[in-house]
């Protein structure tokens, strides 16, 4: 056979699915394989391609994008992966702000029932903490001021925790 002549693919052998192999390999004997391949599917930003587990390994032009060598060794599969490349749009949401905020609940009773979730998580009795919220309800009268309360209930008991522990520990 003539250099650069292309070998047939042998029957029943299927390209690999990793990121960057390409290789030929009959599946039933996949753990037969060696696979180098990339952990994480390529990113095509304007110009410039790389994988996204090598960053630092960037390539202009195709033939040489292809040459960058694989960053993990394993076996090859014919199962395919969900996302098969990255752009511009991937790679902005991926480093896009994000809010500390989001989660919180802006509903009072909301924030009350993230606060019992949290300590009933804990041990603390689900019917305790709902006698007493109702309790400051009943003297406040507006769920906003319960949770203002109940926060400034909770810092000053942190705050206060070392001595309450230490008197405890002493008596």
């Amino acid at each position: 056979m003539a250099t650069g002549d292309v070998v047939p693919r042998p029957p029943e052998h299927v390209r690999c699915k990793n990121f960057g192999c390409n290789k030929y390999f009959d599946p039933r004997c996949a753990d037969q394989t060696t696979c180098v391949h990339h952990r994480l599917p390529p990113v095509f930003h304007e110009t410039a391609k790389y994988w996204a587990c090598c960053p630092d390994k960037k390539a202009y032009d195709w033939d040489e994008f292809m040459k960058i060598p694989g960053c993990q060794t394993g076996h090859c599969t014919d199962v395919t992966k969900d996302k098969k490349f990255l752009g511009g749009a991937d790679l902005r949401a991926e480093n896009a702000p994000k809010r500390l905020d989001d989660e919180v609940p802006v509903d009072p009773r909301k924030k009350l029932d993230k606060l019992r979730e949290g300590l009933v998580s804990i041990g603390v009795p689900a019917d305790d903490f709902d006698r007493a919220w109702g309790r400051l309800s009943a003297q406040l009268g507006d769920l906003s001021l319960v949770v203002q309360r109940m926060n400034q209930l909770f810092t000053d008991v942190l705050q206060n925790a070392d001595g309450v522990l230490m008197h405890v520990a002493f008596a």
